[in-house]
């Protein structure tokens, strides 16, 4: 009889507070929007990073004349080095096509014969692709004989390095402020549709109702509009998906957004948002006017 009162109240104070609960139900759809935006471009920047590390390669530039033994000996020697994933060869015929290819053949007409040597091209291991990580492969490749010249792209790895640290700080920053302001937001506003039913409150506890008897059809309540909240940003979510996804799906720069399988994950935390926005609200307005 109790659960059947407590639920009948929460629908109830739900149903008849529309413009009170309406601005909650916004408040909570704009600050799911907020976080889920904010995971996009968080997601998108962690995974910029990671492509740039993946394309990073060392190129090791070997002496002319060799023979095939001797370049077969140099490959096992340099695939004996800790975090190498791949060796690839580049020969000298490779790279004047490969150079051909992209900057035209002007320059090389210029020589009598081709002048570009050959080369390994070497991928390394995802937990080796750290500055300070190559450049103790760079020092090893150096001690082997026949290897000429070492060269990796050092200036934009230095680069990665020193903004990630500052990305993923701002990021939590940013996740913070976002996750604070969306409590308060909805506790706030929350606090209106519990104002509206002062005298309830105040009768209930002249007959000596405990406070979470009085707490709990307001939890229900925010709980509601919690779940209210998640469906609209999902379904936004959703449309902006599908919207991106049709216009364009051609377009050069990829951004993966919110996947349908998280918009659940995005329901419940519209959920956590209204539940613990209503219990700091009554939690408060009890405080500052019953006790």
């Amino acid at each position: 009889m109790k659960l059947r009162y407590l639920l009948k109240e929460s629908l109830r104070g739900f149903n008849s507070a529309k413009l009170s609960t309406a601005a909650s139900v916004i408040t909570i759809t704009l600050s799911l929007i907020l976080i889920a935006l904010y995971y996009t471009l968080s997601f998108n920047s962690n995974k910029l990073i990671k492509s740039i590390k993946d394309k990073v390669e060392i190129e090791v530039f070997i002496n002319d004349n060799l023979n095939p033994d001797e370049i077969n000996n140099l490959k096992e020697k340099i695939k004996t080095i800790g975090g190498v994933k791949q060796i690839t060869l580049i020969s000298k015929e490779e790279a004047f096509k490969i150079f051909e290819k992209e900057y035209g053949r002007e320059m090389l007409d210029l020589y009598e014969s081709n002048p570009l040597p050959a080369s390994f091209k070497i991928n390394l291991y995802d937990e080796y692709k750290s500055l300070e990580r190559i450049n103790k492969i760079k020092t090893q490749l150096s001690s082997i004989q026949n290897v000429n010249e070492i060269v990796f792209p050092e200036k934009n790895l230095e680069l990665i390095e020193k903004n990630t640290s500052g990305i993923l700080f701002i990021n939590l920053v940013i996740l913070i402020i976002i996750t604070l302001t969306s409590v308060f937001l909805v506790s706030n506003t929350i606090r209106l549709v519990i104002a509206s039913r002062k005298k309830i409150i105040e009768t209930f506890k002249l007959l000596g109702a405990r406070n979470s008897y009085i707490m709990t059809p307001f939890i229900i309540e925010g709980f509601l509009q919690g779940l209210t909240g998640g469906i609209f940003a999902s379904a936004i979510i959703y449309f902006l998906l599908v919207v991106y996804s049709t216009r364009f799906s051609q377009n050069e720069i990829k951004l993966d957004f919110l996947g349908f399988e998280y918009m659940g994950y995005l329901t419940l935390i519209g959920i956590i948002l209204g539940i613990l926005g209503s219990v700091f609200s009554v939690k408060r307005f009890l405080k500052a006017h019953i006790n």
